[in-house]
């Protein structure tokens, strides 16, 4: 389970036990364990009966096959904005119930509940399911609010990297570091927006130690990178808005010709000078 993207615990079927990863808690027990267990069992059951449906659908008789089965829901204000369920085979969505409107959508037609199994899902969804998602988020995000809530502000920088084979120059933006996942990142070309259709936007990704990044960028010639590059960033922390102008000078291609030699003069000056200094100590303590 997861709390604004934070993993939190997780269900081990080898063990049958509900497992905290709260890694920042020295007292990391479990809210409402009996409570969890019993849904995660009944989850369990129709989750068994789903996939032996899409086996049949589909023709599995062999191999691998994964069935899921997601329950989502969004507190705001102490209310429940979304509540929904979804199911998918084989990586695939195959049906959607949302709770709050009690609307189904089904992929398939042998999904296709009777108005007795409809009866029995929103009984215990609204029964079961509501009551539980309220009171669990409601004790983690009391318990763990420093964490679950925490802001932090993405470091942005924008570059650029030489492709000499095709004669363009790559301009990227950075958004890296920042907490929560969501952000909205924007490149400008003399001030205006760059259509869509040009940039390339990657998906936002983990960092090591819990934070996210993202970037876009594009390829542009040489007379394209005269112009001036601009990335605004748009964030939920504290600095929620940065914008970040490309950086002068060389690129990081361009950039380690330069560094290394720099680097391998400053070591072999400081080596001279220990050496130097070094014997000029055992001058001293030879007179």
């Amino acid at each position: 389970m997861k709390i604004n993207d934070v993993p939190v615990e997780y269900y081990d079927g080898n063990i049958e036990k509900i497992v905290s990863r709260r890694y920042w808690r020295s007292d990391n027990t479990i809210e409402q364990y009996d409570f969890k267990k019993y849904v995660i069992d009944d989850i369990y059951s129709y989750m068994t009966s789903f996939s032996d449906v899409m086996k049949q659908r589909s023709n599995h008789t062999q191999g691998v096959h994964v069935s899921q089965e997601f329950v989502a829901c969004d507190l705001e204000d102490d209310r429940l904005s979304r509540f929904i369920v979804l199911y998918a085979y084989d990586g695939e969505g195959q049906a959607k119930y949302d709770i709050l409107s009690k609307e189904y959508k089904f992929i398939v037609s042998e999904l296709f509940w009777s108005q007795s199994v409809l009866d029995v899902m929103e009984s215990w969804s609204l029964n079961v399911y509501h009551p539980l998602c309220v009171s669990v988020l409601r004790s983690y995000l009391q318990q763990d609010k420093n964490i679950l809530l925490r802001r932090v502000h993405p470091k942005v920088r924008v570059m650029k990297k030489a492709h000499p084979g095709s004669g363009r120059t790559e301009v990227t933006c950075l958004a890296t570091g920042f907490y929560p996942p969501c952000i909205n990142m924007t490149l400008l070309r003399d001030g205006q927006p760059i259509p869509d259709q040009e940039v390339t936007a990657g998906t936002v990704l983990p960092n090591e130690d819990g934070t996210y990044q993202q970037r876009r960028s594009l390829r542009v010639s040489d007379e394209e990178l005269k112009r001036q590059y601009t990335c605004t960033v748009t964030h939920l922390s504290p600095e929620n808005k940065l914008t970040v102008n490309l950086e002068a000078g060389p690129d990081s291609a361009t950039l380690w010709p330069i560094i290394i030699p720099v680097l391998f003069g400053i070591i072999i000056i400081t080596a001279v000078v220990v050496v130097c200094r070094r014997r000029r100590i055992a001058k001293q303590g030879a007179i």
